[in-house]
C-alpha cells in the first residue's frame, strides 16, 4: 500500500471509530475536578474552597504511667485563632443521665465566661443557642456542644477545630462529651465528671490552645488529663492566661 493510500485509510479508520474512541478518552483535569474528587470526609482537606483542615483534641481520663517531668512552657498555641469575634455556639442538652437543660447551659456558659474574663476581647457570645438537633463532628459552621457515646470509654471528651490553611483562622469548633461518664457538679458529688471543669478545658481548644502533657504543668487548665471529682480546671492558671493573651491581647 502506498503512502497516500495508507494515509487515506488511517483517516477513514479514525472517522469510523471516532464516536467509540471519544467515549473512553481521559478528560484533563480542570476547574471542575473538585466536584469529582473523593468525599470530604475521606480527604485531609475539606471545605468549599479546599482550604479547611481539622484537628481533634482527645481528653483522656488518666495520664500514662510513663509521663515524665518537663521544663517546657505550660501553654501551647495551635497557631490558629478566631478573627471574627465573638463566637456563637449552640448547646444540645440531650443526655441519657437526666441532667436538666438549665444545669448544662449554666455550666457551659460559665466556662465560656471564664475565658472571656481573661482577655480584653469578647470571645464568646453571651447569647448562646439551644438546639436539640445539633450534632458533633458535622462541618457546617455551627459551633456545636453535645453529649454522645464515644468508642473509647477512657475518653472524656473530644473537641474538633476546623481552620483555614491560608490565614490560619478558626472557622468552627464542635465538642463531644462522652456519655460513658456520669456528668454533673463534682463540687456536690465527687464521683461525677464535672461538666464545668471539662467544658472550660475543651473551650480552651476552641479558641486556639493545645493540650499540655508535662507533669510539671498538671495544675493548668489545658493539662490533657482529668478525673472524676476534679474541679480545678474551672478556673485558669497564669500559663493558660498567658497563652490566651498572646493571641487575643490582655
Amino acid at each position: 500500500m502506498g503512502v497516500k493510500h495508507f494515509a487515506a485509510f488511517f483517516i477513514l479508520l479514525v472517522l469510523a471509530l471516532g464516536i467509540s474512541a471519544s467515549a473512553s478518552m481521559l478528560i484533563p483535569a480542570n476547574d471542575n475536578a473538585k466536584e469529582n474528587s473523593q468525599a470530604p470526609e475521606y480527604s485531609p482537606v475539606i471545605g468549599d474552597n479546599w482550604d479547611l483542615e481539622r484537628v481533634d483534641f482527645i481528653h483522656y481520663a488518666k495520664p500514662p504511667s510513663n509521663a515524665k517531668p518537663s521544663s517546657t512552657s505550660c501553654y501551647k498555641l495551635m497557631g490558629v485563632k478566631w478573627t471574627a469575634l465573638p463566637v456563637n455556639y449552640v448547646i444540645n442538652p440531650s443526655n441519657p443521665q437526666g441532667l436538666s437543660e438549665s444545669s448544662i447551659t449554666s455550666a457551659i456558659s460559665a466556662s465560656a465566661e471564664t475565658w472571656d474574663n481573661a482577655t480584653s476581647q469578647e470571645l464568646f457570645n453571651n447569647s448562646y443557642g439551644i438546639d436539640y438537633a445539633a450534632q458533633y463532628g458535622v462541618q457546617n459552621f455551627q459551633n456545636a456542644i453535645a453529649f454522645g457515646d464515644y468508642p473509647d470509654s477512657g475518653v472524656i471528651g473530644v473537641t474538633s477545630v476546623w481552620y483555614t490553611r491560608v490565614g490560619k483562622r478558626i472557622v468552627e469548633f464542635d465538642m463531644l462529651l462522652n456519655t460513658d461518664f456520669a456528668w454533673g457538679d463534682a463540687a456536690e458529688n465527687p464521683l461525677l465528671m464535672d461538666l464545668q471543669n471539662i467544658a472550660t478545658h475543651e473551650l480552651g481548644h476552641s479558641v486556639g490552645l493545645s493540650d499540655i502533657y508535662s507533669t510539671t504543668c498538671n495544675t493548668v487548665t489545658m493539662f490533657g488529663y482529668s478525673t472524676e471529682g476534679e474541679t480545678s480546671k474551672r478556673t485558669l492558671e497564669q500559663p493558660d492566661i498567658a497563652g490566651l493573651q498572646r493571641m487575643y491581647g490582655a
